[in-house]
């Protein structure tokens, strides 16, 4: 079911399903910002990574000394998040354990998003409880893609991505399909960069992150969107017997919450 929120500049539309924006708009320019999920290319829109960023090439992990048969990026893209509240300027989103998310992730918990409306910009804040007997391991992260082009007079290659610091040579990355043959996935690991802007010169995406974000990734799959993804931390793609318990990942402690988010503004 679609949610929506709106206001003097904008119209922001979320999704039940896997708690997806389906469409972010100006009133006063004719262009949509979001992908909108064309399977030709990608059937995703902005998933969220929980609860883990990747997997293994043979999409297997090991939780509490068993084998699970995962997905890449987890299990909230294909899951239908609860509709809590809506207010003036916010939509609430919640998704606990249940039968699905248990045959691929052991754990009891709780994630609550929250989006937040304020001119041309949306804040999404995410809330992860422990409903865990002990302590909860998971990984976290975002995956939005943006239309690029935005308008139809531009192409692909004429967009770039600014950078708040020098986390790339001259603080900008020049967007081109050519790009991503040589990096599929472009990653910033430990960027000093807490804003980053698409644009094309005119229109822009202005996103900023939370400092626990600590990897940026730039992806798309030869397709007229990019995604920018800011990242807690992420799997290896190697095959490894390693517990998940043991790799990079976060650790919650029995009734604790975590709490993370990032917004971005449309101009």
């Amino acid at each position: 079911m679609i949610y929506t929120l709106e206001n003097d500049v904008t119209i922001l539309k979320v999704d039940t399903h896997a708690c997806e924006i389906a469409s972010f708009r100006r009133k006063d320019k004719d262009i949509e910002y979001m992908w909108n999920g064309d399977p030709t290319y990608w059937a995703n829109r902005n998933p969220l990574l929980f609860p883990h960023v990747s997997a293994p090439e043979n999409k297997i992990l090991n939780f509490k000394g068993k084998d699970y048969k995962v997905n890449n990026h987890g299990f909230c893209r294909k899951s239908d998040f609860e509709f809590v509240e809506q207010g003036e300027d916010f939509l609430h989103f919640r998704l606990t354990d249940n039968e699905e998310t248990l045959k691929e992730y052991p754990y009891h918990f709780e994630l609550n998003v929250r989006y937040t409306l304020k001119e041309n910009q949306v804040s999404i804040d995410y809330e992860v409880v422990n409903k865990e007997e002990g302590k909860l391991y998971f990984g976290f992260g975002q995956h939005p893609a943006f239309m690029c082009p935005l308008v139809k007079d531009k192409q692909f290659s004429d967009y770039f991505i600014e950078f708040e610091k020098e986390d790339v040579e001259g603080k900008r990355l020049d967007l081109s399909y050519e790009l991503f043959e040589k990096y599929p996935t472009y990653v910033v690991n430990d960027p000093q960069s807490r804003r980053f802007v698409l644009s094309d010169g005119e229109n822009k995406v202005v996103m900023d992150t939370d400092e626990k974000y600590k990897i940026f990734a730039v992806w798309t799959p030869h397709a007229p969107f990019v995604c920018l993804e800011p990242w807690v931390n992420t799997l290896e793609k190697e095959v490894s017997d390693t517990p998940f318990e043991e790799r990079d990942v976060i650790v919650l402690e029995e009734g604790q919450t975590y709490q993370i988010g990032y917004k971005f503004a449309i101009v």
